[in-house]
């Protein structure tokens, strides 16, 4: 999840950070109007609208589309339209922070304020689930299953070229990991297997069966994901495919050219009946400084407005640990960095629903992570450097 709307996130109160959003957005006689796209608006009702249902007064589009005059029961309103009290919450289930934004600022002309009258979709979600029904769902988890890579990308976000040994992590441990996930979280939206290169685990397909088996009920999409160079099996195609597992594929063949197996990977998945989702097609990568071009030094004033700006939504799950940064996670992985308490929540202490849902919405006693002070940022509103997709380097 990105957090666009909670500014300071200094972590002076654990699980009770935001009983105060709780308490307004939980008022019986609250009227709901939900503004966005109609995709965006119909992906919110999938997720969190069904719960609300009886207090929704209307959908407001944020496009030009007069043919739409209801989203199922509900009625598409103009802004004009709003009743204007103290009951009347805006939800802003826009993805894009300008538009977020952009309608944060046209709603504060009628008087509406951010996290009172006004909410980020995303938060408003997650605090209402873990609130009102008791259901704690974390939008995404990254599982590192391997340093070991069929590339050596000099920016890779793992930081996989400066790992002095490369390893495939212990099965055992993994699988430890995904009970200790799901035994305090109840839902996971996105669960994501990487590296490194997750088609060289050598127990992929024991792992994943593992999860689907025991928690595929929990968890929206799981996903593998994929630079795009190594062919898949037949054991490992029939594994995907009765898992439902969807394949991400990094498409770096303007870098690569011939080492790109792109098409043949696509073929062998779509033939098979596996879903396929192309990533990076005509993309450039973020160069996000570390470790050789450290950001100028700043005070923390200005780290809590680089973290908000940035409001990264990549977490990683590894050994016990809920890291909220997978790039920070990543560096530590492979000794670039130094560990910092700051910087993830151990699953294997006593938390609540509350002080997970808090720290995934990006509270932490800095009120950022300890890795923003050497890092540019991993978002373009906060990071305007950007380099090649994927260029291959000797050494590092």
């Amino acid at each position: 999840m990105r957090n666009y709307s909670i500014k300071n996130t200094k972590w002076l109160n654990p699980g009770h950070e935001l009983d105060y959003i709780a308490s307004i957005i939980n008022r019986k006689e609250n009227r709901f109007y939900i503004v966005g796209t109609e995709s965006e608006i119909r992906s919110f009702w999938r997720k969190s609208g069904k719960n609300i249902r009886s207090n929704i007064a209307g959908y407001i589009l944020t496009e030009n589309n007069d043919a739409v005059d209801c989203i199922g029961t509900i009625s598409v309103v103009k802004d004009t339209d709003i009743i204007r009290d103290i009951y009347s919450i805006i939800v802003c289930v826009s993805q894009n922070r300008s538009n977020y934004e952009a309608n944060m600022n046209l709603f504060s002309n009628y008087g509406f304020e951010e996290n009172r009258q006004f909410f980020q979709g995303e938060v408003f979600s997650q605090v209402y689930d873990v609130y009102v029904n008791d259901f704690l769902a974390i939008d995404r988890v990254e599982i590192f299953v391997t340093s070991k890579c069929s590339l050596k990308c000099e920016k890779c976000i793992s930081y996989i070229p400066y790992f002095k040994k490369t390893e495939h992590e212990p099965l055992e441990m993994l699988k430890d990991d995904v009970d200790l996930l799901f035994s305090k979280v109840d839902y996971v939206r996105k669960f994501k297997i990487l590296g490194g290169e997750a088609f060289l685990y050598p127990d992929i397909k024991e792992y994943v069966d593992y999860v689907c088996e025991r928690y595929g009920d929990r968890i929206e999409s799981i996903r593998i994901g994929t630079n795009g160079t190594i062919n898949p099996n037949k054991e490992i195609i029939d594994m995907l495919k009765r898992n439902h597992v969807v394949v991400d594929i990094s498409d770096y063949m303007v870098t690569l050219g011939k080492r790109s197996k792109l098409q043949d990977v696509i073929t062998v998945c779509k033939d098979n009946g596996v879903e396929v989702d192309i990533k990076r097609t005509g993309e450039q990568w973020l160069d996000m400084g570390f470790p050789n071009n450290i950001p100028l030094s700043r005070n923390e004033e200005q780290l809590q407005k680089h973290f908000n700006r940035c409001a990264f939504y990549c977490r990683d799950f590894w050994n016990g640990k809920f890291w909220f940064c997978c790039s920070n996670f990543a560096a530590v992985r492979a000794g670039l960095f130094e560990e910092n308490r700051n910087d993830y929540l151990d699953f294997r202490e006593k938390l609540s629903k509350k002080e997970i849902l808090e720290f995934e919405v990006g509270y932490s006693s800095l009120g950022h992570t300890t890795f923003c002070k050497t890092c540019r940022g991993c978002s373009d509103e906060v990071n305007p450097f950007h380099v090649e997709v994927a260029k291959q380097v000797d050494k590092i």
